[in-house]
């Protein structure tokens, strides 16, 4: 890009150098009213390629479009689904975009990059079950329906792979179903492995991650359904490691709760892996947070950021919400806000009486276990995006969700800075309405890409922002 002003960071930025965000583009994604007015958010999923020229982006509506970020042409724009689209990847090349939905048959796409021409399809609902006609009227019918929760494309161009599909009465579970099946594909779309091998697995598997080379795959179990056969011999609130080459179990870790306050474990798209396959890292929704060793699947370092704590003899916590390991080893962890355990508390609580002196921080952790710097901010902060070299370090952040009064945007940090986290600290890039928990940064950390939402105002029920997607230097 020509003529960017000087106060637009870039590679040479130093400690002291004024910098503020440069809006490079806003692509429109269409008319999401009617979904927010019925209580829903536009999911949308943005990835740049290898090459952090293009990016592409999925909507909530079930299209995808490649775009140029810097000369704003659409390369090509499709609607391929009658759900969403969930999860998107480049190859490592950038010649071949993947992505997969959510809807009834949950299939996974191949397309050419530069003509969106498709190469070959693959569907969920084979080994997940078809699911249910969509209730357009209803905005959170669709995540009944069989969905692609990850993909990943490795470096030998091979794709990984989450699908799910859950469904059912929630109040009572012996009426709900969970089924759940990772997959390794050629960039062919040929089965190299599933697991489990002759199935499903009877749980929700929250989410899955793995190295750039997939040699190591992690996942976690969440809940489980009705369809749990008893003596199953696998096992809920737990940590999988599979051998990424066969799909085998190399080990597991079975959580226990965090007694007394807590009776179960559960996970939200917490668990990263290392670049060299040896460890993991993982956030817990009672608020710890954990390192692993990957080789015998056993927990180097545990650390207590959100955990419990006692305020005017009210314990409050703050959840381990989002995890990432670094290109250069340095591991992220993120706390959300304050909240009361519930499980504990007489009904007449309905708000914490203060706050958890760690929500909404953001911990770097050394591979020992060290603490190398904290950022803590009065927004709570969702997931971590890192340019290829570790220096450029993005998390999506609001406050006042729902509410009159509110925040939402992007946070930048530079990690190379000396200092603590709020020398690291770039800037705030605020949005008129409120930010989807998916982004994206590009891999040579010159620009990245948030999802604008509207919400609707608490009291006037106008629609407040745009259904967009902001690409920002």
């Amino acid at each position: 890009m020509k003529d960017l002003p000087k106060t637009c960071r870039h590679p040479d930025s130093k400690q002291n150098d004024a910098i503020i965000p440069f809006v490079i583009r806003k692509i429109p994604l269409g008319d999401a009213s009617q979904y927010v007015k019925t209580g829903g958010h536009p999911n949308t999923y943005i990835v740049f390629s290898p090459d952090s020229r293009l990016l592409a982006i999925g909507t909530m509506q079930g299209n995808v479009m490649i775009a140029d970020v810097y000369s704003g042409k659409i390369l090509w724009s499709k609607k391929v689904s009658e759900g969403m689209v969930k999860r998107i990847d480049f190859s490592p090349d950038g010649k071949r975009v993947y992505f997969g939905e959510q809807s009834v048959d949950g299939f996974i796409y191949a397309a050419e990059t530069v003509t969106g021409k498709i190469l070959w399809t693959f569907r969920l609902a084979d080994d997940l079950q078809q699911g249910s006609p969509l209730n357009k009227n209803d905005a959170q019918d669709i995540y009944d329906k069989p969905g692609c929760y990850q993909l990943k494309t490795l470096a030998n161009g091979d794709i990984l792979i989450l699908g799910i599909h859950s469904w059912g009465d929630w109040r009572e579970k012996a009426k709900t179903v969970c089924l759940s099946r990772i997959y390794r594909l050629t960039p062919d779309g040929k089965p190299v492995w599933a697991f489990p091998e002759k199935g499903p697995i009877f749980y929700t598997v929250i989410y899955m991650d793995s190295d750039p080379a997939g040699k190591k795959v992690a996942f976690l179990t969440r809940s489980e359904g009705g369809n749990k056969p008893e003596n199953y011999e696998y096992f809920n609130q737990s940590l999988y490691v599979l051998d990424g080459i066969t799909g085998k179990v190399d080990g597991y870790h079975t959580f226990e709760p965090l007694k007394p306050w807590f009776s179960k474990v559960s996970f939200w798209q917490s668990v990263s892996v290392s670049d060299d396959a040896a460890c993991a890292s993982i956030g817990t929704q009672d608020g710890r947070s954990f390192i692993f060793e990957l080789k015998k699947v056993t927990p180097l370092k545990t650390f207590d950021f959100g955990a419990p704590v006692m305020i005017s003899n009210v314990p409050v916590s703050a959840y381990a919400s989002y995890t990432k390991y670094g290109p250069d080893k340095t591991i992220y962890f993120q706390t959300s806000n304050t909240s009361v355990i519930a499980a504990n508390m007489s009904r007449s609580i309905v708000a914490p009486p203060g706050p958890h002196p760690n929500a909404n921080m953001i911990n770097a952790v050394s591979p020992a276990g060290e603490i190398l710097w904290r950022y803590r901010s009065n927004l709570s902060c969702e997931n971590f995006w890192l340019s290829a070299d570790g220096r450029w370090m993005m998390t999506t952040a609001m406050a006042g969700k729902g509410k009159a009064e509110h925040e939402a945007g992007a946070l930048l940090f530079d990690t190379q800075r000396s200092g603590g986290g709020s020398s690291k600290f770039v800037y705030f890039y605020r949005v008129e309405g409120t930010v989807f928990f998916q982004a994206a940064m590009a891999p040579d950390g010159s620009a990245f890409a948030i999802s604008e939402m509207p919400f609707k105002h608490p009291e006037s029920s106008k629609l407040i922002g745009t259904y967009q997607v902001h690409v920002v230097r």
